[in-house]
């Protein structure tokens, strides 16, 4: 192998790259392209120590806390502490160093979650490959993984691979969700945009970016999130910058340590505990009278949304129109609000 490998995935597919790579115990940056997404396999001595997909992103902070390592809380406290210091240490090294979570409990969970990033591009079977050598590739934590090894267990074969990729391209919905990353959202919240802002919170992608097409981006910026945690980040960073967004969630969603249903309410409360003053509405398609109730108590309605992926339908017009008509009403109340 000379000092690059590039070309493409019709020709050489993602198992014989990495036998290439590992068999050689190269050091680099392997680059996927398929679809308009973008895959980075950092390697070391053959062994891949990070990576990273568009199309398939699965955090470590989540991880942990639906493993019940960290509560979400502090998840968004060290993604707000790494924010602030310009992303100079990962997520890992912080949670271990300044909150003594286990070292061993870490690097296994990042073992997992690039198995699962590594697994879900054995489905790109179209595209373009690009490695590029580095004499060093920095780690901060010792975990790696073996990308033969890892193929090994799961069979072998081309079709195992790629069924298992698809599997879990499909249990997560990763390939469909618009996710603002925390860095995005603070680049908008840090210059001067006055429009208003919406979060948007629904386990279901297809609803979260339907939900977010329908309004003029002009006048109000969308931040559409399957991700509980990472929507909180956003709207603490948003309320940090001095901008009061506006949020709308899923009640009926897993919460975030998996340990019910009820996720939608769960932030509700969290919202409450920590910024008293925002507009929070609520979806839902099943209804809930118990849950229902203890949001109004909380200060927020609760709107009856159209069936899992039902966005065609005249029911998400009528919850469109609904929506829009609470969002005004909430406007006008905070314009009346600010005079008073």
């Amino acid at each position: 192998m000379g000092s690059s490998l590039s070309g493409k995935l019709e020709e050489l597919g993602l198992d014989d790259i990495l036998q290439i790579i590992t068999v050689s115990r190269r050091t680099g940056i392997l680059t996927l392209k398929s679809r308009g997404r973008e895959a980075v396999l950092q390697l070391r001595d053959g062994l891949v120590v990070r990576a990273t997909s568009t199309g398939f992103q699965q955090s470590l902070g989540e991880m942990l806390v639906r493993k019940g390592v960290v509560d979400a809380n502090l998840v968004r406290d060290v993604l707000a502490l790494q924010q602030y210091e310009g992303f100079r240490e990962r997520i890992g090294s912080i949670l271990h160093h300044r909150y003594q979570v286990d070292l061993q409990v870490i690097e296994q969970t990042v073992r997992e979650q690039m198995s699962n990033v590594l697994l879900t591009l054995f489905a790109w079977h179209e595209g373009s490959y690009d490695f590029e050598p580095c004499e060093e590739i920095e780690t901060v934590d010792a975990a790696y993984l073996d990308p033969l090894q890892l193929m090994l267990e799961q069979g072998g074969s081309v079709e195992q691979l790629s069924a298992q990729g698809e599997r879990l391209q499909h249990e997560f919905s990763a390939a469909e969700t618009v996710q603002e990353p925390p860095a995005a959202a603070a680049a908008a919240a840090g210059g001067d945009d006055t429009r208003c802002a919406l979060v948007v919170v629904d386990d279901d992608s297809a609803t979260a970016q339907a939900i977010a097409g329908q309004f003029p981006a002009e006048l109000l910026e969308v931040f559409p999130f399957t991700s509980s945690e990472q929507a909180l980040v956003t709207i603490d960073t948003l309320c940090r910058s001095g901008r009061r967004p506006m949020v709308l969630i899923d009640l009926i969603m897993p919460k975030m340590d998996g340990s019910g249903v009820l996720g939608g309410l769960e932030i509700l409360k969290l919202l409450r505990q920590n910024f008293q003053d925002l507009v929070v509405i609520l979806m839902t398609d099943f209804s809930h009278a118990e849950a229902e109730a203890e949001a109004a108590e909380l200060g927020s309605v609760c709107l009856l949304k159209p069936r899992r992926g039902n966005v065609e339908s005249d029911e998400f017009t009528v919850f469109m129109s609904q929506l829009r008509g609470e969002l005004q009403k909430c406007r006008e109340a905070a314009a009346a609000r600010s005079e008073r």
